[in-house]
């Protein structure tokens, strides 16, 4: 984001709601079932609530840090050495976000649409796509998402509905799944599904006002909320308990399911031009604030320079899995690991900042 940007509420409400429903349209339902078995809907509204809880103790802070992201906090607290720390470990954060993703997506096409054509040659077509993109700007990829991706909020919704003839109740009970403490307790190692709610702070400098930031947080974290509370409750009302947890797609899956009389049985087409679409929006953007990241960080003049080595980097980590079995384990393991970082920085480092100006009696 080298260029001069300012985000109105649409656009930011609905780059967030990308970044935050993405990974839970295509594999995350997986994880989630896994836990709690066809209770996840349960999960689901219950990580949603935590979710909504840390979000609201950091719009509280923002009451006394203002516009300031994390990063220039950091610099106020630290100098230079605190805010290069931060940054990069904001950057590794958001890196293992979106290459789980970038590997998820060219399995996925692999899977469904070219299975003929080797992983290698799918990732570097995508990698190239997603660099055009960000070559554009985050103002025209932000601005392209807002027309978009209320049309992937409808399929979703129209899916669902469609597919109202398909339900059985009876998947759904025991009604907790695979006891409460699975769901309660271990169920809080899924809130990486909501990690990405870290972008809010990081944009906080293109915004025009707080009162805006709140809203569109709020609004976005609640669409998100929605769309895996939803997608578990139909997945799981369709499918009994263990399938659930076997299937790699589960939207395609469901897409796959769609039946419009005679003339209209492949669904799952429209999905395919969806889920792309979405995906490189989603992967653009967070190739542009991980790019705006480092170059604040070491206060470069041009950071789109950093693009092509930003992708090449991450696409060939995301590589490094073996196998799809791998893919997923790996991308469980790192959700495991860093997700905690995405609600703990946008706290610690406004508490801090907050109580240094206090002692120095500027608040």
């Amino acid at each position: 984001m080298s260029e001069k940007i300012e985000l109105n509420r649409k656009q930011l409400t609905l780059v967030l709601a990308n970044l935050l429903t993405v990974k839970m349209i295509f594999a995350f339902p997986r994880y989630i079932f896994s836990t709690s078995g066809n209770a996840a809907w349960i999960q689901a509204i219950y990580m949603t609530l935590i979710a909504f809880a840390l979000l609201e103790i950091t719009l509280f802070l923002y009451r006394f840090t203002g516009n300031k992201n994390i990063l220039q906090m950091a610099e106020s607290i630290g100098g230079a050495p605190l805010k290069i720390i931060v940054s990069l470990i904001t950057a590794v954060l958001l890196a293992a976000n979106v290459g789980t993703e970038i590997r998820i997506f060219a399995e996925s096409v692999k899977i469904i649409l070219l299975p003929m054509t080797e992983i290698e040659y799918i990732m570097l077509l995508f990698a190239v796509t997603v660099a055009i993109g960000s070559y554009s700007g985050f103002r025209s990829v932000s601005t392209i998402n807002a027309i978009f991706f209320p049309f992937c909020l409808f399929f979703l919704g129209f899916m669902s509905v469609v597919l109202v003839k398909n339900y059985n109740i009876n998947n759904l009970f025991p009604i907790f799944g695979k006891g409460v403490e699975k769901i309660f307790i271990n169920g809080l190692s899924d809130l990486s599904c909501f990690s990405d709610i870290i972008a809010l702070n990081l944009l906080l400098p293109y915004c025009r006002d707080l009162d805006m930031v709140k809203k569109s947080g709020r609004s976005a974290l609640a669409v998100s909320g929605a769309v895996i509370t939803l997608l578990c409750l139909v997945y799981g009302a369709i499918y009994p308990y263990p399938y659930t947890s076997e299937f790699f797609l589960t939207t395609y899956q469901l897409s796959r399911m769609v039946r419009a009389g005679e003339y209209f049985q492949r669904f799952e087409a429209l999905f395919e031009f969806v889920w792309a679409i979405t995906q490189l929006l989603y992967s653009s953007m967070y190739i542009c604030i991980i790019c705006s990241v480092l170059g604040s960080a070491f206060k470069l003049k041009y950071k789109n320079d950093l693009i092509p080595c930003t992708i090449t980097i991450i696409t060939f980590l995301s590589y490094e899995p073996g196998s799809v079995a791998a893919l997923l384990d790996s991308a469980e393991r790192i959700n495991g690991y860093l997700f905690p970082a995405a609600y703990i920085l946008p706290i610690s480092i406004p508490l801090l900042y907050i109580v240094l100006r206090r002692a120095k009696h500027e608040v």
